[in-house]
């Protein structure tokens, strides 16, 4: 009868071997498949955040294309940028008094004013035009 003990237990080892090997091989697959998974739904959160922007952007730019299409858009270029008017419209251009040309300097210093003031801004100019005095804080 010891034989058949003796015989029984490299089998008995054999196959706790292989169970063990088994398991350890479904272990390292559930966590190559888990860490997949992961890799996977982090990069749908991804897109999905860059799909939001994108139809945010989109948005943005259809608004935009309707403004641009727009009467207003129009009147707002050719008034700001091609100074044009109305008709009966007047277009005021405000000129640089000489004050507010600035003049090159042999001095070494960038510019000088022509008088010796300092240069003007066209507010300064326009508070000038309106009142005859000097703006406030000058």
């Amino acid at each position: 009868m010891k034989k058949k003990s003796g015989t029984q237990f490299p089998l008995a080892q054999f196959i706790a071997i292989i169970v063990i090997t088994i398991s350890l091989f479904l272990v390292v697959d559930f966590a190559r498949r888990t860490a997949a998974t992961y890799r996977v739904k982090s990069e749908a959160v991804r897109l999905e955040e860059e799909v939001a922007a994108a139809r945010t952007r989109r948005q943005a730019l259809q608004a935009r294309l309707s403004y641009v299409q727009s009467d207003a858009y129009i009147e707002e270029i050719a008034r700001t940028q091609l100074k044009w008017a109305r008709q009966g419209e007047t277009v005021v251009v405000v000129m640089p008094t000489p004050q507010a040309v600035p003049v090159p300097s042999s001095e070494g210093k960038p510019f000088a004013a022509t008088d010796g003031a300092t240069p003007q801004s066209p507010w300064q100019a326009w508070w000038r035009l309106f009142f005859g005095t000097p703006p406030p804080g000058q």
